[in-house]
């Protein structure tokens, strides 16, 4: 591995709910069933697809999807300006504009893709999630040679099962 490289964030994979089962915009619940199903999935051999799959579904045509919005930065000893991240509107797969772009990140442990997000809506922002991904994660995209998925559902309650970053040496 090259001990430096851009690291690009593509997009991200976000649940048909909040955390409890609230839909995104408007108000409800789905379905319990549905999130068991989630959870069934993401313990599969090959979670993001049977995901992804999932959350083409036509059943979840009708579900409201947030609208993601949010920032991105390295952090560690060069830390970089916020990158403010936008992806298209009612999705639960946003790919992000740019894709933004970390030039020079250090690969020895010392920097971390810090990401936030939000749900944008008319009055008050819902969370979304916020997560990290360090070495190890960029090893993976690297070793991938293409975009590449990252699970993160632990670090946002949930509600981010996603990252999709690539990583080129310098």
């Amino acid at each position: 591995m090259p001990a430096s490289g851009r690291v690009m964030l593509h997009g991200v994979t976000v649940a048909p709910c909040k955390l409890g089962g609230e839909i995104w915009d408007g108000v409800g619940q789905i379905e319990p069933s549905q999130i068991d199903l989630l959870g069934n999935l993401l313990r599969g051999r090959v979670p993001y697809v049977e995901i992804a799959k999932a959350l083409a579904a036509p059943a979840n045509e009708a579900l409201d999807k947030p609208d993601v919005k949010g920032r991105a930065k390295i952090v560690g000893p060069m830390e970089s300006a916020p990158v403010r991240l936008t992806g298209q509107s009612d999705s639960f797969t946003p790919q992000f504009q740019g894709p933004p772009t970390f030039e020079n990140v250090p690969f020895d442990g010392s920097a971390r893709l810090a990401v936030e997000l939000l749900d944008d809506d008319m009055v008050d922002d819902d969370p979304i999630g916020s997560f990290q991904l360090g070495p190890d994660e960029m090893l993976e995209a690297f070793r991938a040679g293409n975009v590449h998925q990252v699970r993160v559902d632990s670090q946002t309650n949930g509600q981010v099962l996603f990252a999709a970053i690539s990583v080129l040496a310098d």
